[in-house]
């Protein structure tokens, strides 16, 4: 009797949640997609599972299998996940299969349709079968392309350049690559190091941790074995000195479960700690040739331009932009705004720049002050293009601005020619004639009005002067209040959310420690020096402690700190709590001697 009253209360819960919450709930994008590891070995079983999401769908066609992999077994799957009213619906269908040769071998596409008669296809997908391998030994040899690391096979680290021969002002990607045996149990990363790229100018562009592009493990061949690896960091290089540039090698410690074998029923398990490097990297940089022309400012690699005005057609005092988009591959932070020769009779001011990864855009406001026909000189921007070894010069067509006189304004001056320079006609005088003698209808009285409005008029003109001082002057001083209050907050607000972060550490819970530890040190830099969280980077801060005369082993230590936080990301099994109560007392120790240093 008590079971079926528990069996039911289960269908009531379950009732509830289906009639209250999904009807209000927003379903998810309907996808259906493919998956399957990159790479296995010779004889290993593996899953290749189809996942229907958000729909109740009917897989009309499997891919064949056979004869490059046979199909040992099938399950079918399904699950419900709502997160804040959004429902994610999953079906998904399970085949395991066992790799028999050595080769490349694609797995075709299958084919579902749902329940409104749409037609949905996977991506083929490619897996790589290689030779059958034998179980790693704690104490094998690191392979030969990987030197300076540890003396683990287990455990090794590679930069990885997209090149290292190019020219001065080119870019280059750099990734950091953290590579573990199918054996190994990775648990952490203890401590690290940042290279120090002299003589380059670097971007870090590694995907954020909680975007869709984030880095996770994969599996990858490393001379004919087979590792999981993950992307550590990605960065952008762009050589501003010729010659060969070094860059030093990084050093981390990664924390490994290891288990031992006690007696025949159980086995004891603890942690140790790695220590590996990469090895460091030459990149050989090659002056630019000579001959470049007056218009190159240092651009190198291969762009296309367009320019456009946002309207031809004005009145004078009226304002208008020019648009000078540079689109293509290269370094567009170190891009240049092209010098344009506006009309003598234009105002003009500062271009505005919008950069994005493949483009950059320049607006420059103008303000024809006369009316007029305007010729805009040619745009002109040079770079150096590295695959074709020459430089490269764009321009665009002469712009014409059509200007009419503004009405509204007692300059009456139109400028014909195109240049605007001088040649102008008087089109009306603005000048009236002076009278000897007051007219019949002025009188003494009517010249003492007169005067009184004229001081009435210079009164108010005195006290709206005064009422804008004013208050220019209280918004200035409230905005400096808010900095100094900002900065007055920083340390307490700091240590609220180093509180959070030492109740996560108390509960062993790693992912929320490291995320309140990070939230710490950069809400502290940024409360404190009253930066936005856009200018938070490890280059801006550290020029920014320089400057402030802090001592570079406490700017180091800071960055490491950051750094450790960023990696701890990439634990795979266990928690370290001495890992996290070491970096923890040392952040209280380095944000104490920041508080010293800048106060």
């Amino acid at each position: 009797m008590k079971t079926n009253m528990k069996f039911n209360a289960h269908k009531v819960i379950l009732f509830l949640v289906l009639f209250f919450i999904l009807p209000n709930a927003a379903i998810s994008q309907v996808t259906f997609k493919a998956e399957a590891p990159n790479i296995v070995s010779e004889g290993e079983l593996f899953n290749f599972v189809l996942t229907i999401s958000n729909t109740e769908g009917k897989i009309t066609s499997k891919p064949e299998f056979a004869p490059d992999f046979i199909e040992r077994a099938s399950s079918t799957t399904r699950s419900v996940n709502i997160v804040n009213t959004k429902v994610d619906q999953q079906l998904l269908f399970n085949f395991t299969l066992e790799a028999v040769k050595e080769g490349k071998f694609t797995i075709g596409e299958a084919t579902m349709v749902d329940e409104n008669g749409n037609t949905y296809k996977t991506k083929p997908v490619t897996v790589e079968v290689v030779k059958g391998q034998v179980p790693q030994q704690q104490n094998s040899q690191v392979p030969a392309s990987s030197a300076d690391n540890s003396a683990s096979t287990d455990v090794f680290m590679r930069f990885i350049p997209t090149r290292t021969s190019l020219y001065r002002g080119d870019n280059l990607t750099l990734t950091l690559k953290l590579y573990a045996g199918l054996q190994t149990e990775f648990a952490g990363i203890k401590n690290s190091s940042v290279p120090e790229f002299d003589g380059f100018w670097a971007k870090d562009i590694t995907p954020d941790r909680n975007s869709p592009d984030a880095p996770k493990w994969q599996r990858e061949n490393v001379d004919g074995r087979i590792y999981n690896a993950i992307v550590l960091r990605i960065w952008t290089l762009s050589p501003q000195k010729s010659g060969a540039l070094r860059i030093n090698p990084v050093n981390i410690t990664c924390v490994i479960n290891q288990r031992v074998r006690r007696n025949f029923f159980f086995d004891d398990s603890y942690q140790t700690d790695k220590k590996i490097r990469t090895a460091g990297l030459t990149v050989n940089v090659k002056d630019l040739p000579s001959g470049a022309p007056s218009s190159f400012t240092g651009a190198v690699g291969n762009y296309t331009m367009t320019s456009k005005l946002s309207k031809d057609k004005l009145t004078a005092n009226d304002a208008t932009s020019l648009n000078v988009k540079i689109s293509g591959t290269g370094n567009f932070s170190l891009i240049g705004a092209p010098k344009i020769n506006f009309p003598y009779d234009f105002d003009t001011y500062d271009s505005q720049k919008t950069a994005t990864s493949n483009s950059i855009n320049f607006e420059y406001q103008l303000i024809p002050r006369s009316a007029g026909m305007f010729t805009i000189e040619p745009v002109v921007f040079s770079y150096f293009n590295p695959i074709d070894e020459k430089y490269v010069t764009l321009a665009s067509n002469p712009m014409v601005i059509e200007v009419e006189k503004d009405l509204n304004s007692s300059q009456q001056v139109t400028f014909v020619n195109p240049s605007g320079q001088r040649d102008v006609q008087i089109l009306a005088s603005d000048i009236r004639f002076i009278k000897n003698k007051a007219g019949k209808w002025q009188s003494t009285g009517s010249r003492f009005l007169g005067m009184n409005n004229f001081y009435v008029s210079y009164i108010v003109v005195v006290l709206l002067f005064i009422a804008v001082y004013l208050f220019l002057h209280k918004h200035n001083k409230n905005r400096q209040n808010i900095i100094l209050m900002r900065n007055r907050k920083a340390k307490g607000i700091a240590k609220k959310r180093l509180k959070i972060a030492a109740k996560s550490m108390k509960l062993n819970n790693a992912s929320d420690f490291y995320a309140e530890l990070m939230k710490a040190v950069w809400g502290y830099i940024g409360d404190k020096f009253s930066l936005p969280v856009a200018e938070l980077s490890r280059n801006n801060v550290s020029e920014l402690l320089t400057g402030k005369n802090v001592e570079q082993k406490y700017i180091d230590r800071l960055i490491r700190i950051v750094d450790e936080c960023e990696f701890a990301q990439y634990a795979s099994a266990g928690v370290n709590s001495s890992q996290m109560h070491l970096l923890y007392d040392d952040t209280i120790e380095v944000m104490s001697k920041l508080e010293q240093k800048t106060k």
